[in-house]
């Protein structure tokens, strides 16, 4: 059922390490990503080298996760922490290395995947020129506006938690009608205000009918010391197995 406020309105509540869902139930969102995170999805991940897939995209409808964000949120560290081997996504000290649509098979090689995650290329990284920009855009959106959705599953939007969420990420999700969540990164830098500050934020989207694809339940994680990352992958779990991580 919905929680709601002193006067009706709907309000965030803590569902787990890192996980605030708004106007849903806390506990049922929490037992369904507990049966999820007892099954253990996330196993044998490993790269997929676009030659495997003949340089295309996956066709046996496999379920996927795409992953989004700005190319200084530590999207390919918290890829690598996710699948649980930090060294499967690269990383680098220069923010933006994540130049193509890189495809990660869980549970065994491409042919017999149980799912994938798509890591989508970094973009606004002032270090690479306005052409490059675009074009990174560009593969990302043709991806997102192709990909059929009951194989898409949804998308995780990363936003630095310091900075809360990226307008204009979450706008084009929501022009593309592509189900997705805001993950707030690096936690371990930000303040309390400042996750107060982008639950208010991506709160104030949820009202919007435009955003009616963002999913009322934001994650608080640190890839670097791991906060919220296991209840993340739990939540990706429950999505990909038909389980409901978002009740009513």
């Amino acid at each position: 059922g919905r929680r709601a406020g002193t006067r009706g309105e709907p309000t965030w509540a803590k569902a787990d390490e890192g996980v605030w869902c708004y106007g849903l139930d806390a506990a049922a969102l929490a037992a369904t990503t507990a049966r999820a995170r007892s099954k253990g999805l996330f196993r044998d991940a490993a790269f997929v080298h676009p030659k495997t897939l003949n340089y295309e995209l996956p066709t046996r409808g496999a379920p996927e996760i795409a992953i989004a964000g700005r190319s200084n949120v530590g999207k390919s560290t918290l890829v690598g922490a996710l699948l649980g081997d930090r060294k499967l996504a690269r990383t680098s000290k220069t923010p933006g290395c994540t130049t193509s649509v890189n495809f990660f098979s869980v549970g065994g090689p491409a042919a017999r995947a149980s799912c994938f995650v798509v890591d989508l290329p970094g973009v606004g990284h002032a270090r690479r020129s306005k052409d490059e920009r675009s074009a990174f855009g560009a593969a990302s959106a043709a991806y997102l506006a192709n990909r059929e959705k009951h194989v898409l599953r949804e998308a995780l939007v990363l936003c630095d938690a310091r900075r809360g969420p990226c307008a204009d990420l979450l706008d084009a999700f929501a022009a593309l009608r592509v189900s997705h969540r805001v993950v707030l990164t690096k936690a371990d830098l930000a303040t309390p205000a400042d996750v107060a500050s982008a639950l208010s934020a991506t709160r104030d989207r949820l009202a919007a009918a435009k955003h009616a694809c963002l999913l009322p339940v934001v994650h608080v994680v640190s890839a670097k010391t791991g906060a919220g990352v296991a209840a993340l992958r739990a939540h990706i779990a429950a999505n990909l197995t038909d389980e409901d991580a978002t009740p009513d």
